[in-house]
């Protein structure tokens, strides 16, 4: 038996959130869900890396590079699939989602050790946000990057 395609990552869906401003320091969360598939079939692992622009409006206001982290991550074989459930090493406590005007580089959030996350599984990673108190009113976006490395 010889081995499939390259690894890939796509987005399974569209994160956002809502918060209403009340005047003091807020903190929202968020799904990142993303799709890995892995049909090399080699077992030598892999990791998802991710970077992303800061929070800004139409108005050039924006929230601080620090602003988001990663708080947990699961992964589970996605619908019509069979797979190996990656074993993930990476702890969460006080991992920064790195955030810049012009994207910054990456960094891994999320892997899967040797012999593990074969086959299509969808991660999700939890993400908070700091929003602050003085804030102004409005509609935020920011462009979040994840990619798909091999080995652990």
């Amino acid at each position: 038996m010889t081995g499939g395609a390259a690894l890939a990552v796509a987005s399974n869906g569209t994160p956002s959130f809502n918060l209403t401003l009340n005047g003091a320091d807020q903190t929202a969360t968020y799904t990142l869900p993303v799709q890995a598939t892995d049909p090399r079939g080699s077992g030598v692992g892999w990791n998802l890396t991710v970077t992303s622009t800061q929070f800004k409006d139409a108005s050039s206001h924006t929230f601080p590079t620090t602003a988001s982290s990663i708080t947990a991550a699961t992964n589970t074989c996605s619908t019509g699939s069979t797979c190996t459930a990656a074993t993930n090493g990476i702890t969460y406590a006080a991992f920064a989602l790195p955030a810049g005007a012009v994207a910054p580089a990456a960094v891994k959030f999320f892997n899967a050790a040797a012999n593990s996350g074969l086959g299509k599984m969808d991660v999700n990673a939890t993400v908070s946000v700091a929003v602050p108190a003085n804030t102004f009113a409005g509609t935020y976006s920011s462009t979040v990057t994840v990619s798909i490395v091999s080995g652990p």
